[in-house]
């Protein structure tokens, strides 16, 4: 499998006003082309702080102060250096937690493909855009594309609403996209459902996916590789069933147990 993302060493530090925080403390972690991995922990372990840190998102008081990010053999983060605006749309596309924060209200999905691709994508043509919105929502597995183009964000199910989102994530055809925590607002149903989606676009579209939660249920699902987190650190990663089946880590381990059963 070709690696596409190298995490390597990376540690990341916020200044607060009573002293600095350690958020990540040497991170390792590897994506391959056509892979998904999933990142796991309670919240507060630093998960989404990783996700954010790939695309340059993170807060003005964040530095990073050791390792780096490269994206297929290109640098993008180091201490020092930030070359996410170069990637960020384009190279990487990104799925929030809650839907109905990404997308516009006053804005159709037609107008919310369309400035994204007119964003990224140099001299695209109106009919060009037509084109790849329909496209994209069909890759959603959405049968009435035209439709919901036409609609706007509350006129769509939760479910819809998370598709769009995914939709504008890879509009731009990416070769990776990060999730974070975009199922948690979903009903078990529907995130079966877009959980399906996620690993047929992997396995059609051979991009790199990596898919932030505290549902290890899901992971177990959807994931090739799991990367366990606590505390800013990656304390346990392998092989999905692995991890999972075998836990060699106290923490996973007590991860496992809190899952709810039913008898």
């Amino acid at each position: 499998m070709t690696e596409l993302v190298n995490i390597s060493g990376l540690s990341i530090t916020a200044r607060l006003s009573h002293g600095d925080l350690r958020l990540l403390e040497d991170v390792d972690l590897d994506i391959g082309r056509g892979e998904v991995v999933g990142v796991v922990g309670e919240s507060g372990s630093g998960k989404t702080t990783l996700a954010r840190s790939v695309v340059g998102l993170l807060e003005k008081n964040v530095r990073v102060d050791g390792g780096s990010i490269s994206l297929a053999g290109e640098q993008i983060i180091a201490p020092g250096v930030d070359r996410t605006g170069r990637v960020r749309g384009t190279a990487v596309g990104m799925v929030f937690q809650d839907a109905s924060r990404s997308l516009n209200p006053l804005m159709k999905v037609r107008a919310h493909l369309a400035e994204v691709l007119r964003r990224h994508v140099r001299g695209i043509s109106r009919n060009d855009i037509e084109r790849r919105s329909v496209e994209v929502l069909e890759q959603m597995r959405i049968t009435d594309a035209k439709r919901v183009l036409d609609s706007y964000p509350h006129q769509l199910s939760g479910g819809l609403r998370q598709r769009v989102a995914i939709g504008l994530a890879v509009v731009t055809r990416p070769s990776l996209v990060i999730a974070d925590e975009c199922t948690t607002a979903l009903d078990v149903t529907t995130q079966t459902k877009v959980v399906e989606l996620f690993r047929s676009l992997v396995d059609e579209l051979g991009i790199g996916l990596l898919f932030v939660t505290h549902d290890l249920m899901l992971a177990s699902d959807l994931c090739d590789r799991i990367a366990v987190m606590n505390s800013g650190r990656v304390v346990e990663q392998g092989p999905a069933m692995e991890v999972l089946d075998r836990p060699r880590q106290d923490y996973t381990q007590r991860l496992l147990r809190a899952i709810p059963t039913w008898s």
